[in-house]
Order: C-alpha cells, then structure tokens, then sequence
C-alpha cells in the first residue's frame, strides 16, 4: 500500500468527493428552469427596459392605474395615474385620462423644446430626463406619448385560467420538440380565455385570425375548431415550429407569431437576423409597438410564471373558475327540417309579395260586400 494518506483518510476523502458530487447533482437538478429559459429565450440588452416596463404592467399596476411613457423609449415613464374608484373603469373614464395625460404632456413638453426653464418641481423632473439632449428631443418626446393601462388583475385571472390547460399544452409542446416555456405566449395572447376574441377577429386562446388558422385547422361557417383548446394547441405548436424553422431564433420566431411569418423574415434579411437591431432600427409596413414588444411582453409574463408565488402569494389558495364547455359546432339541430321551414317560408312570404301585388291585400268579406254592391247597381241600372 503507498505510503501517505491512510487508508481510513483515503476513504474518507473518497467519501467526501462523492457526497459533493451528489451534493452538485442535487443542486443541478433543483435549480430552478430560469437559467435554461434564458438561454433558450435571450434577453438582449436592447430590451430590458422593455422587459421591465411590461413585468410592472403585468404585476404592478391595476387597471385602474395609468402609465404615461415615451412609444420608442418605453423606460421613460412621465406619470402613474391612479384613477380613484374601485372595478374596471369604464370606457368613458379610460377615453377622460387619456386625453388629461396626453394634453398634459404635450403641453409641457412643447413649452420645454422652446428653450424656457421648467415652471415647477415636475417639469424639472421631466425636463431631467433629457440631460444631454437637444431641444428638438421635447418636440419628437411629445409626439411619441401613449398610455398603458395596468393590467394586474387581468394577468392575475389569467393565470388562475391557465392551470386548466398548461398540463396540457405542455405535452402537446414536448411532442412538438417544442419547450415547454413558450406555453405561456398564451397568457399573453388571450390571458388562457377560450372565448377570446379580438378586433381583428382573432379567436381562442392561440388568437388565430381565419386566414391563418385554416392553414392549420378546420374553420367552416358551421365549425371552427379555434374554439377547442386541444385543437389550437397543435396547430399554434406546428405554427411556431414552423416559425423556428424558418427564422433560427426565439426571438423572431415570437415576433412572427405576431407579426407574420413573411414579415419577420423580410426584416431578419434586412439585419441578418440580428434581433436587437430588428428592434431599434426596422422600419417595415406595420411594424409598430405591438410587433416591436411582443418578445419583451413574452419574456415578462415568463417571468411573472416563474416567481408566481412571490408575485401573487395569495393565488395559490384560490380555486381556478371552471372553463366554459368547448363548443365548435354551429349547425342548428335537424338540419333537414330547418331546410324545409326555410323553403317554405319562402314560399309563404313570396306568395304574400304576389297576393298583394294583385290587390289580394283586402279581405274577402270586404271583397263580396263589393261584389254585392256591383250586382245591385247593376239591376237598377237595367
């Protein structure tokens, strides 16, 4: 046996090695998917701002709070305006402080791009905020403004809704070769709401407009399997695997989810397919602040799953509603008697028109009484 350390020191050091690898194994192991989503999903530095801005839009602020903000620079926050009251406003308070902010501001910014000094505390604040810039920065700052209303209870309902369904469309999106993470671009499409529907006419959870949902489902005047949550999964799965595919990255297969496949891959030729530069610079037809945010708002409601617990502790003791019963068939019941009540009414309503084109209008009690009179004029005159 060499000489050195002995044998019982021997296996105690052996002893040692293997309980810190198995101590490393179990903290692998234990670590939390954040760091794997990150690198599946990157956060560009160009974003992060962005990325901030929509976790307090998401997790901060409720509806009844409003974020005045720069539309380009989304970090540069002028005002919260919490609205008093309690519930949803409606939409005439929502239409009032979008006009009180905007006037606002407007207001200050243009009296400040004249060169005078700032009136009070919170034009200094504002006027802070463009150290280093020139004046004509105040002239662009007050054309770019937009408010954001908060959307805290929303999200919260959002993901009581999604327990529902995540079991499920994360297997569907590991069958897919898909992570499982990307699930969560539902809490941002529709908020898990199966009855969703936008202006756009986008519908479901997935919000598949009819052009693009019947390439991957079938959407009849009588069916629209939109309205099946299983059904939309696939398809939204086989949509973004055919983004990946097409565009090589996360980032812009999201965007296109959003923006359309065709379009992100005109603008990731147009910068080699370099995000951050996507972002900042592109300047193609309707890529405006939805497209330009779709990753960022992503990647903050990624987060908020993440840390739910901490960001909503009391979510965990509530009992989610249950979902509404799927329904994708539309055609009415006994479709061959609903025919036939059709053709016949047709038939009626059609008679009627030809009756009463024919003076068929007047009733036949009035039409013997002139028949009578007729016969009695008749037999004087004679």
């Amino acid at each position: 046996m060499p000489s050195g350390i002995p044998s019982n020191g021997r296996r105690r050091g052996w002893g040692w090695i293997a309980g810190a690898l198995c101590a490393l194994a179990i903290c692998c192991a234990l670590t939390p998917w954040a760091g794997a989503a990150e690198m599946v999903f990157p956060q560009p530095t160009a974003i992060q701002p962005n990325v901030k801005f929509w976790i307090d839009a998401f997790s901060t602020y409720s509806e009844r709070d409003f974020i005045i903000h720069d539309r380009d620079r989304i970090d540069r926050v002028y005002q919260v305006m919490h609205l008093p009251g309690v519930g949803d406003p409606s939409r005439e308070e929502v239409d009032y402080v979008n006009i009180y902010l905007k006037n606002k501001y407007t207001a200050m910014l243009n009296r400040l791009a004249t060169g005078a000094k700032p009136a009070d505390l919170e034009e200094q604040r504002v006027a802070d905020m463009f150290k280093g810039e020139s004046l004509a920065a105040y002239t662009l700052a007050a054309q770019n403004l937009r408010v954001q209303q908060g959307l805290r209870n929303r999200f919260r309902e959002g993901l009581l809704r999604s327990r529902y369904y995540r079991p499920t469309m994360e297997r569907i999106f590991r069958t897919a070769g898909l992570p499982p993470e990307l699930v969560t671009l539902a809490t941002v499409e529709s908020g898990f709401y199966s009855r969703a529907k936008s202006s756009a006419g986008a519908v479901g959870i997935w919000q598949f407009t009819r052009g693009t949902g019947q390439e991957y489902m079938r959407i009849t005047r009588w069916h629209d399997d939109r309205l099946n949550p299983e059904t939309e999964t696939r398809a939204a799965a086989e949509l973004l695997r055919s983004n990946y595919d097409a565009l090589g990255s996360w980032p812009l297969a999201i965007t296109a989810y959003n923006y359309g496949t065709g379009g992100t891959e005109m603008a990731s030729s147009e910068f080699g397919g370099d995000y951050d530069r996507i972002v900042r610079e592109y300047n193609g037809p309707h890529f405006g602040f939805a497209a330009r945010n779709y990753y960022s708002e992503f990647l903050a409601a990624l987060y908020i799953h993440q840390n739910e617990n901490r960001i909503f502790p009391d979510l965990k003791y509530e009992e989610a509603p249950p979902p509404p019963p799927v329904r994708t068939d539309f055609a009415p019941p006994h479709h061959g008697r609903w025919r036939v009540r059709r053709v016949m009414a047709h038939h009626v309503r059609h008679g009627r028109r030809r009756a009463v084109a024919r003076g068929a209008h007047h009733t036949p009690v009035r039409r013997h009484r002139r028949v009578a009179e007729r016969a009695a004029r008749h037999s004087q005159e004679s």
